[in-house]
């Protein structure tokens, strides 16, 4: 079957001659048979005859048999080629139904008939209509057609593309005929019942893609040539031009297509160089233009092999700078070089590697005040000098460029050092082998060490606040036990003098914790607009009581100040505090300098941990000739309890500086310090400056305000005192013992019933003291020592008249449990309690202007008087 095959012997063709052939003998069969019954006379013939024609039908038979075999195999083979081939193969009746098809084909068409299919999704285009058409026209005129058609598939079909899929479709006829034996005349009918349709689909989508894109890269880089800005031309050995770009025929005065054909040599003048043949040349090409005239070129030739054939592709530049355009360019250069080195605004300077200097800039020379011979290392101090010298050693070594910090005697300076690398100069033995820019950094340390300082001081502050607060709870007990103790033991008592002195140093350190909340920016301010002039116009005499006759005061007041909102009092203390040292400091003789004047921020300023806005300030400058400050206390100078003052009775606590700053901070200024020594030193402090007059003051007693770092009131503090005015006053010792011991005297009653007390303090000495003396004046006291406990206990039992309570509590604040304990009993009064105002500011109250507030530390009096008159009030 296999040999057939080979012999192009087609196994359905032998089958049907087999077949033929096996008829033939079976008809021979019946034919002898018929001949043996019907003349028996002759059976010997018949028998002989009937069996040779047997044994040639089971012979036959046989043949027959293996041809069937191998016309099953051909058919098998055949339909296997179609099945397993990549391109899409069916076979149509002329019906349009399938005969035989391979799985892409089934994929790709599913039911549809070929020119079904193609109808439905081919493309729009008159290109692909004609197409179309073409298939159609060879299927029914039973001819051969090869077209290229592009489909759109939609997204409901199973397969989705979004974009035109392009297909090489072919069509031919296959005819299929029975042997001639059987067949009548030629029949156009029967040819068409017995013809069919052999389609191919090969989809060449990448293949047009890849084409398309080849065309457009091919087309991209030849516009790029094409235009390129510099000539380019390719010739071959005989220099005929193959190929000029629209520059090149630009630069010429002609079109490409004008220059293609001609030789080279035809368009340089007589005296140009011709390039030679070589693999790669370049040098000066002059051309002919149009118009007669020469363009000099400079010419880059190389030589490549196209097929069989050398070839040589240039390219040409021309507009090359003439020697008077390149000096004029090269002076341009200096130019700008000179102005950046002349008016840079840092140093620059050229040293050799001992140090000389041997050029250096304007700026330079301010820094240093240098002259002729200079040397770098003479500039610095030892150090700076010493750490210069390894930076050179080190640059020299590894030709790295490195920043460095040194000092001269008189400034701070920030080096950047580079060693110089001659790119240009053949000869640079001997010349300047380093460059070193220097930057003025004084200011910026300065800044820095302010900036440090006032971190600092914002650090100690805190500190000083958490002291001031612990001590307020300690003083509160104190002087409240102590009150207790002095209504047991009346003036005659022996005790009545300790008792007297220990609240003498009580209210002592009261003023020192005072002093310490001022410095930490948490004593309460009551703060109003004043006219700055005439403020000091009502100080200028308690100052010169307080400088003495030997210390001149002078006041240089500026224009149109306008006004600053401080609490006077505490203002005054500031400038009472800086004029006491400004006494010291220049031993009780000298000059006092205060200056007022306006200033104007126009960037933030960085001040600690805090930023002072861009605004409109009034600066008070307060300078003294006084002995100055090293610069090493020039840091410490704010510090709580820092003095340089000798350690005797009544030299100072050291606070003086301290409550300046923080008064200063907490009105929103900040204060800057300037000293000389032996020639004095100058305070400036810088305020917001406003334009409004102060507000006009109503004949009632003033509430102090407490405001926080904006300036914005946090809490307001009402101070009525509906006590009974018929108090008399007694004095003993300094103390006003009435005021401080019995300011009331009944305890207000709601009905039947003494008035009920929540008392809430964690420090239990001063729960102690707080109840005994409001159950002493017969209010009914509920004492608890946290929040949560305060809480549990209105759970049970809410009958209460006033909340007393500490702002500081372990867990949930005073400010968290007033908000809670308002929302539960509506109509309860409620006094806060705190040693500062900071925690409050901290907190948010709701309607904070119905709640009252004592400050620690109080006396027994204090207390008692805050309770009858809110209570009362009600």
């Amino acid at each position: 079957m296999l040999c057939n095959l080979k012999n192009n012997n087609r196994p359905d063709k032998a089958l049907q001659k087999a077949l033929l052939k096996l008829a033939i003998a079976l008809i021979l069969l019946t034919i002898s048979l018929i001949w043996f019954f019907l003349y028996p006379e002759h059976h010997l013939y018949s028998t002989i005859l009937t069996s040779v024609i047997t044994v040639y039908c089971l012979f036959t038979t046989i043949k027959t048999l293996s041809a069937g075999e191998a016309a099953i195999s051909y058919g098998g083979f055949a339909n296997e080629i179609i099945r397993n081939d990549f391109k899409i193969r069916r076979i149509e009746n002329p019906s349009k139904e399938t005969i035989i098809e391979n799985s892409p084909a089934k994929d790709l068409l599913k039911e549809n008939d070929v020119l079904s299919f193609l109808t439905k999704y081919v493309a729009e285009g008159a290109s692909n209509k004609a197409a179309l058409y073409r298939l159609e026209t060879a299927r029914r005129n039973l001819s051969s057609e090869k077209v290229t058609i592009s489909l759109i598939f939609k997204q409901n079909s199973s397969r989705i593309f979004n974009d035109l899929e392009y297909f090489e479709i072919s069509v031919r006829p296959i005819y299929l005929k029975k042997p001639k034996i059987f067949e009548g005349a030629f029949s156009v009918k029967r040819i068409k019942r017995e013809t069919y349709f052999y389609w191919t689909l090969n989809n060449i989508t990448a293949k047009q893609n890849m084409d398309y894109i080849l065309k457009e890269e091919y087309s991209h880089l030849h516009n790029f040539l094409d235009y390129l800005p510099v000539g380019l031309y390719t010739i071959d050995k005989n220099y005929t031009v193959h190929y000029v770009n629209h520059n090149l025929a630009n630069m010429l005065q002609l079109k490409p297509h004008q220059l293609i054909g001609t030789s080279l040599k035809d368009i340089l003048t007589n005296d140009s160089t011709i390039p030679l043949k070589q693999d790669s040349w370049n040098g000066p090409l002059h051309f002919i233009k149009h118009d007669g005239t020469t363009a000099e070129t400079f010419t880059f030739q190389n030589s490549y092999r196209n097929k069989e054939k050398i070839m040589m592709r240039g390219v040409v530049i021309d507009k090359l700078p003439t020697p008077d355009e390149l000096k004029e360019q090269m002076n341009i250069s200096l130019d700008n070089i000179n102005w950046l080195f002349n008016n840079s605004p840092i140093g620059i300077i050229f040293t050799d590697i001992d140090g000389n200097i041997t050029e250096h800039n304007p700026k330079a020379t301010n820094l240093f005040a240098l002259d002729e011979g200079n040397n770098i290392f003479n500039l610095l101090t030892n150090d700076s000098s010493n750490l210069l010298k390894q930076t050179f050693a080190r640059i020299k070594h590894d030709k790295t460029s490195s920043p460095i910090e040194v000092k001269t005697p008189n400034l701070n300076l920030n080096l950047y050092i580079s060693a110089l690398h001659h790119l240009h100069q053949k000869n640079s033995k001997n010349k300047s082998v380093f460059i070193i820019y220097a930057i003025d950094v004084t200011k910026q340390k300065n800044l820095e060490i302010q900036f440090a300082q006032a971190q600092k001081m914002q650090a100690v502050g805190q500190l000083a606040g958490g002291i001031a607060h612990d001590f307020n709870n300690l003083l509160t007990a104190m002087i409240g036990f102590t009150d207790l103790l002095l209504q047991k033991h009346g003036v005659g008592d022996p005790s009545f003098a300790d008792l007297i002195q220990i609240k003498q140093n009580a209210n002592r350190a009261t003023s020192l914790v005072r002093q310490l909340l001022a410095f930490s920016r948490k004593q309460p301010l009551m703060p109003k607009l004043i006219d700055i002039t005439d403020n000091f116009a009502d100080l200028s005499q308690m100052l010169k009581r307080i400088l003495g006759e030997k210390i001149k005061l002078t006041f240089n007041h500026g224009n149109d100040l306008g006004f600053i909102k401080v609490d006077p009092t505490q203002f005054s203390q500031v400038i009472i505090n800086l004029a006491v040292n400004a006494k010291d400091a220049m031993n009780g003789n000298g000059t006092l300098t205060i200056s007022t004047s306006n200033y104007r921020l126009n960037e933030k300023y960085i001040f600690g941990d805090d930023t002072i806005y861009p605004g409109d300030f009034v600066v008070i400058d307060v300078e003294d000739t006084g002995c100055g400050i090293p610069p090493e206390n020039i840091g410490r100078i704010f510090d709580p309890f820092f003095s340089t003052k000798e350690n005797i009775v009544g030299s100072g606590t050291g606070l003086g500086l301290a409550m300046v700053y923080g008064i200063v901070r907490q009105t929103e200024g900040f204060i800057k310090v300037s000293s000389t020594i032996n020639k004095g030193t100058t305070f400036s402090i810088y305020l917001p400056r406003f334009e409004n007059g102060p507000e006009e003051e109503n004949n009632s007693i003033s509430s102090p305000e407490i405001t926080g770092r904006s300036g914005q009131t946090i809490l307001k503090v009402k101070e009525t005192i509906s006590t009974p005015a018929n108090i008399n006053q007694k004095i003993i010792m300094g103390l006003n013992i009435r005021n401080t011991i019995d300011r009331s005297h009944t305890a207000v009653s709601k009905g039947n019933r003494p008035a009920r007390i929540l008392f809430v303090e964690d420090e239990d000495s001063v729960r102690a003291f707080g109840i005994r003396a409001l159950k002493k004046k017969g209010y009914d006291v509920v004492d608890s020592n946290s929040a949560e406990n305060a809480l549990e206990i209105l759970e049970k039992d809410s009958n209460f008249d006033l909340l007393l309570t500490d702002m500081v509590l372990p867990g949930l604040s005073g400010a968290q449990l007033t908000n809670k304990v308002k929302e539960k009993l509506p109509n309860i009064s409620v006094i806060l309690a705190s040693g500062y105002s900071e925690d409050i500011a901290r907190k948010e109250v709701d309607n904070i202007n119905e709640f009252e507030f004592i400050t620690k530390p109080y006396s027994l009096g204090d207390l008692t008087a805050k309770v009858f008159d809110v209570l009362n009030r009600k």
